[in-house]
C-alpha cells in the first residue's frame, strides 16, 4: 500500500462578524439533501457536528497561516483575483497536515465555498 497525496484548498479572507452571520445563514438554509451528504460522508449525526463546529472549520479555513499551509493567488469563473489557503501532504490514511480535515469540511458544500470565494475576491480588492 503507498501513499497519496492529498490537497485541500479554502479561500483566504478575514472573517467579521457580518460575514460569520451571511454563513450561518446560508447553512441554516441548506436544503436537507446537502446536509445530509455532509454528514453521511463524514459519518457524523446532529449530535456529532453542530453548526458551530463547522463554523469554526470555515473561520479556521479561511485565516489560517502557519507552516501546515500556504497561500496562493487564482481567479474565479469571472476572472476576479482571489487568495486560496493551501493544505496537504503526501498520506498513508491519515490527514498529512491538521489544518486538512477542516479545509475539506469546511469546503465540501459548493455554497459555502463559493460565499468564501466571494469574500476572497472582496477581501483582495482592499488591499490590492
Amino acid at each position: 500500500m503507498g501513499a497519496d497525496f492529498t490537497l485541500a484548498t479554502f479561500p483566504y479572507f478575514d472573517m467579521t462578524d457580518d460575514r460569520r452571520e451571511r454563513f450561518r445563514e446560508l447553512i441554516v438554509n441548506l436544503p436537507t439533501s446537502e446536509t445530509d451528504e455532509f454528514q453521511d460522508w463524514y459519518g457524523l449525526d446532529d449530535e456529532d457536528y453542530s453548526l458551530e463546529e463547522l463554523l469554526q472549520d470555515i473561520e479556521s479555513s479561511c485565516s489560517v497561516v502557519g507552516r501546515e499551509t500556504t497561500t496562493i493567488t487564482t481567479y474565479n469563473e469571472k476572472g476576479e483575483k482571489h487568495e486560496l489557503n493551501v493544505t496537504g501532504g503526501m498520506s498513508w490514511g491519515d490527514p498529512p497536515t491538521d489544518a486538512l480535515s477542516y479545509f475539506e469540511r469546511a469546503g465540501f458544500i459548493d455554497e459555502i465555498y463559493n460565499l468564501a470565494v466571494d469574500f476572497s475576491v472582496e477581501y483582495i480588492k482592499m488591499y490590492a
